[in-house]
């Protein structure tokens, strides 16, 4: 046996996405003792360990990890070779591997890539969603949508929308405790604040113009999770500094309203990234194309 055997990477590599043999064999439309034996026989080829396994659980090991990351490299490189010595076929194949922002990723990257797997049926989807920012390598991951400014030089970044947070509440939290006149006076005001361990996001950048204010605010609310978020303030549980992508239709239906409504954080943007390697498949290619058209005009820029 040798490492020339590609049926049994691309095994690997289903396996490591699934963390299950089982999982796997399904997707392959093989049995479990099958990818079990070929899992084994690639590892008696490398001389390692590249899951521990017991009867509840399969995880894979740190050499699995960087392995599974290399030879996703070799198999993306066997696709672009495979793609030029069939003329550049235009049917795309393969498996996307994405991670989003848990609301960001809900609303709109889910319905998005339904749209783009009715045009492209030979190409499928692994998405992880998460409010914390998962690293593309040590996550095994192909793609992210980001949403602010990059601190990542391995990763190259394509803008596909801008990204606008406003200052909301429910129609009940400001009939009970009033409408801040201005922003020192969010301070008298229950905030609802984004936070995770080793972060906290209680100082609010507004901008009105060129006038620039940090706000330190508080409040009895805290949460890691968007959604959380955006559900406490409609429950008019406090003021909340969200997204135009998250909060336009509330706004449109009247279940939130703006607070200080000359105010907003400065924009940033919402980025399709990838992990810089070269070459760049077509799949991830068109589909950074797709999403970049999609949201040319995004249906929160009127918010």
């Amino acid at each position: 046996m040798n490492l020339r055997n590609l049926d049994d990477l691309t095994v690997f590599v289903h396996v490591a996405d699934r963390q299950s043999f089982s999982a796997a064999a399904r997707d392959l439309h093989v049995a479990p003792k099958t990818v079990s034996k070929q899992i084994a026989r690639l590892e008696q080829a490398l001389g390692a360990t590249l899951f521990e396994r017991n009867t509840r659980n399969l995880r894979i090991t740190d050499e699995g990890r960087a392995i599974a990351e290399r030879v996703r490299v070799a198999l993306g490189v066997l696709d672009e070779v495979q793609e030029l010595a069939t003329g550049g076929s235009q049917d795309l194949r393969g498996t996307i591997r994405l991670t989003a922002p848990t609301p960001f990723g809900r609303k709109y990257v889910t319905p998005a890539i339904h749209d783009f797997c009715l045009l492209h049926p030979g190409v499928g989807f692994v998405l992880r969603l998460s409010d914390q920012v998962v690293d593309l390598y040590s996550g095994d991951l192909d793609m992210a949508i980001r949403i602010g400014e990059l601190a990542d030089s391995r990763l190259v970044a394509q803008r596909i929308a801008d990204n606008r947070r406003i200052l909301v509440a429910s129609p009940a939290y400001l009939k009970a405790n009033g409408h801040p006149e201005k922003p020192e006076a969010l301070t008298q005001h229950n905030c609802l604040v984004f936070a995770y361990p080793g972060f906290l996001q209680n100082t609010w950048p507004l901008r009105k113009g060129r006038q620039e204010k940090a706000i330190a605010v508080s409040g009895t609310l805290c949460s890691d999770s968007g959604d959380v978020l955006h559900a406490w303030c409609q429950a008019g549980l406090g003021i909340s500094l969200r997204e135009t992508w998250d909060a336009h239709e509330d706004l449109r239906d009247g279940r939130l309203v703006r607070v200080l409504p000359e105010w907003e954080a400065a924009p940033s943007k919402i980025s399709i990234v990838r992990a810089r390697r070269e070459p760049v498949p077509r799949r991830l290619a068109a589909f950074s194309d797709f999403l970049f058209e999609r949201w040319r005009q995004a249906p929160w820029d009127a918010a």
